[in-house]
C-alpha cells in the first residue's frame, strides 16, 4: 500500500501578498518579508511551518507542513516598520546569545555552573519592543486586507513598537521563562480560561526564552515565569527544570475548567524540516 497521502498545512493559504495595511503603522504600503524569531536570534535553516491547532488531537498525523528555506517568515509590515524593529532587533540577539551559552554551560555533564540561573543585561524597553513587533507581525497576511480599528489590546501594543516607551504601562505586562525546545511558537492572540478567570496573551517563544504578553495585572502564565520589569536592566531565567511542561504555555494540557480559544491562522510553528 502506498504512503498516507498527509494534506498540506493551511498556513499555505496565509502566504504571498505584496501590497495591504502594514499591522504596525497601519498604512496601506508594499509589505515586507519579517523573520520570526529575528534572523539575528537563530540559525537560518530550512524549516516547517504548520498552525498550532494543526499539532493537536488525533488530526495532527494527517497534515505535511510548509517549508520554507530560510525560516518563518510572514509578509505583514511595511519596510519601514521592518528596519524600525531591525534597530532593536540587536539587541534580542545579543542577550539570546549570551544567555544561550550560559543555558548549554548549565547543562554540561562535567563543570557546569551550580546555580540554575542565567543572566545578562538588557535595555528592556528596546527588548521588549523588538519582540512585540514581530508577536504584531507573525500573523496570517488576511489581517492586512482590511484598514486597522482601534483596539484596546493592540492598540497600545502598537503605539510602543511604534516609539512610544509609555503606551503599555498601565494596559499590558510582560513574562518571561526558559523555553527548552527547538520548536518555535508565535501565537498573536489567545484567549486563555483558569480556574473560573478569562484573559487574553500573545506569545513569542523560540530557545532559549518564552516571552508573553498579557493584559495589565489579568495574566495567567506558567509558575516558573518572571515578570519584565522596564526599570530592570536584567533578564533573569530559571533555567531548573521545574515546570517544564508548561513551557509551550498556553498550548499546555487542559484540566478541569482550562481552556483556550483562538484564530488557527495566528497561532503558527515552525520546527527544523524533516529530510
Amino acid at each position: 500500500m502506498g504512503e498516507f497521502q498527509k494534506r498540506i498545512s493551511r498556513r499555505i493559504a496565509h502566504l504571498g501578498m505584496k501590497y495591504g495595511f502594514c499591522l504596525i503603522c497601519g498604512e496601506k504600503q508594499k509589505l515586507s518579508q519579517d523573520h520570526v524569531p529575528p534572523q539575528c536570534c537563530v540559525t537560518l535553516r530550512p524549516v516547517e511551518q504548520r498552525l498550532v491547532t494543526e499539532m493537536m488531537g488525533l488530526e495532527a498525523v494527517n497534515f505535511k507542513g510548509v517549508k520554507a528555506r530560510n525560516g518563518s517568515s510572514f509578509r505583514t509590515i511595511c519596510v519601514a516598520c521592518n528596519r524600525r524593529l531591525g534597530l532593536d532587533d540587536g539587541i534580542v540577539g545579543a542577550a539570546y546569545k549570551k544567555i544561550t551559552r550560559q543555558v548549554l554551560e548549565y547543562f554540561r555533564p562535567i563543570g557546569g555552573n551550580l546555580l540554575p540561573l542565567a543572566r545578562v543585561e538588557i535595555d528592556p524597553v528596546r527588548y521588549a519592543r523588538s519582540l512585540i513587533g514581530h508577536m504584531l507581525a507573525a500573523t496570517t497576511e488576511e489581517e492586512c486586507t482590511r484598514s486597522p480599528i482601534e483596539s484596546e489590546y493592540f492598540t497600545p501594543l502598537k503605539k510602543f513598537v511604534m516609539g512610544d516607551d509609555s503606551a503599555i504601562n498601565d494596559t499590558h505586562d510582560i513574562y518571561y521563562w526558559f523555553y527548552p525546545r527547538d520548536m518555535h511558537i508565535s501565537a498573536k492572540f489567545v484567549t486563555v480560561r483558569n480556574q473560573g478567570h478569562t484573559t487574553s496573551v500573545s506569545v513569542l517563544s523560540f530557545f532559549p526564552v518564552g516571552f508573553m504578553v498579557t493584559l495589565k495585572d489579568k495574566g495567567t502564565f506558567p509558575a516558573q515565569a518572571t515578570k519584565l520589569d522596564f526599570n530592570e536592566k536584567y533578564l533573569t531565567l530559571n533555567i531548573s527544570p521545574t515546570n517544564l511542561e508548561f513551557a509551550s504555555f498556553p498550548f499546555v494540557p487542559l484540566e478541569g475548567d482550562q481552556m483556550f480559544a483562538l484564530k488557527d491562522a495566528q497561532a503558527i510553528v515552525s520546527y527544523p524540516a524533516r529530510d
